[in-house]
């Protein structure tokens, strides 16, 4: 592991940190480009989204913590764009601009809320202002007065459209337990306890440890929609849940049950990688699979390894040689390619995503963590929460 948490913070702060703070920042008129080409680095994207500066916020803070410190400029960068651009006088930040950063609708989406929530915490972390707290609680009321579901759980966003997802749930977790250390008021902690509540009474399917990704208004198991599962999501839930039992004392007994379907069923033995979709039966009916879902499954693997009696690192292995599939297949280090087509075996090339290096980023920060959690290195310092997951093998 350790060669691995040392390649991976290399590829960061060497290679990608630079490529795309030089060329994915619009420093003239604000926000970050959301794609860019892979052999001129140009923009690759006739958009910018708040998705995509949330995310970029995350990286560079994460970056600057690893060792490359002109990331502290691009947070600064993003916090002004979101704060000048992006804020909404009623509340709330809408989600889709013009590249010149004229907002293309009034429009607000959950899942981009969560990430609004989730880089302020990591911006607080790195900055220590006042601003970005107080703004993360505003946040916290927007979305409880204006985004709450009458039924359960949250809107998907205004204007509220169906099917209603897992998705947004799961990163408002993610931005919840960011948060956690600098808590102060309890606010954080009842939305990451409301939020793991809804998971186990809908999302997760108990008769096969399977989650749903699609749902009705009631957010109902039984809707046929649901049975659509995304192993990355499985493993995604696997890492926030052990983080969530780590901070709250709470255990989560589920978490072998979806660990076991995952690789029971997520895995493409031809290619090596995982698949983008299944049934909820693990049935997988299309071949394409994105970069992200092997990040998230590195941070799982991580997990596991964290609690397990054992060293046995052939899962963790297995996950990160798949994702430097997808970056080794770039023309440049601090590139990736997005897609990988199964049914020819072959990586699609087209502009790299600026979102995909959230997920890498988490990956390698996880890998970098866990290593510092038990060989200290000068320099590089640890994030507040360690990892404590449950031991996978010893039930």
């Amino acid at each position: 592991m350790i060669k691995q948490a040392e390649k991976g913070r290399d590829w960061v702060v060497n290679c990608a940190a630079p490529i795309w703070f030089n060329n994915g920042i619009d420093w003239k008129q604000g926000g970050f480009y959301d794609a860019l080409e892979l052999t001129t680095l140009a923009n690759g994207a006739s958009r910018k989204r708040l998705r995509t500066a949330t995310r970029q916020i995350y990286v560079f803070s994460e970056a600057c913590r690893m060792g490359f410190h002109e990331g502290k400029a691009a947070v600064e960068h993003g916090l002004e764009f979101l704060y000048s651009k992006a804020q909404s006088p009623s509340g709330g930040y809408l989600s889709h601009f013009d590249l010149d950063c004229q907002p293309r609708s009034k429009d607000q989406d959950t899942y981009d809320l969560a990430f609004v929530l989730f880089s302020l915490a990591h911006s607080y972390r790195l900055l220590k202002r006042e601003r970005e707290r107080q703004e993360a609680l505003l946040l916290v009321e927007h979305l409880n007065t204006h985004l709450r579901h009458p039924i359960v759980g949250f809107l998907e966003g205004s204007p509220h459209q169906e099917p209603r997802r897992q998705n947004p749930h799961m990163h408002l977790l993610e931005a919840s337990l960011a948060w956690l250390p600098f808590d102060e008021t309890g606010s954080f902690r009842r939305l990451a306890d409301d939020l793991v509540s809804v998971f186990e009474r809908h999302f997760w399917d108990p008769a096969s440890g399977a989650i749903g990704e699609y749902f009705d208004d009631s957010l109902s198991r039984h809707w046929a929609a649901c049975k659509v599962v995304e192993p990355g999501h499985l493993f995604e839930w696997i890492w926030l849940l052990t983080q969530y039992q780590q901070a709250t004392g709470k255990p989560q007994s589920h978490l072998d049950q979806i660990y076991r379907f995952a690789h029971s069923s997520g895995k493409n033995i031809k290619t090596g990688l995982l698949f983008g979709e299944l049934g909820i039966e693990g049935n997988a009916p299309g071949a394409t699979v994105r970069l992200w879902p092997h990040a998230e499954w590195i941070r799982a693997e991580v997990s596991v390894l964290e609690s397990a009696s054992s060293n046995h690192t052939t899962m963790l292995e297995q996950a990160t040689t798949a994702l430097w599939r997808f970056l080794d297949a770039a023309p440049a280090p601090g590139l990736w390619v997005e897609r990988h087509d199964g049914s020819r075996d072959q990586f699609i090339l087209e502009p790299a995503p600026a979102t995909s290096l959230y997920h890498i980023v988490g990956a390698f920060s996880a890998l970098a963590d866990s290593v510092a959690a038990h060989i200290p290195k000068p320099g590089y310092h640890a994030a507040p929460q360690e990892i404590q997951a449950y031991d996978v093998h010893s039930r």
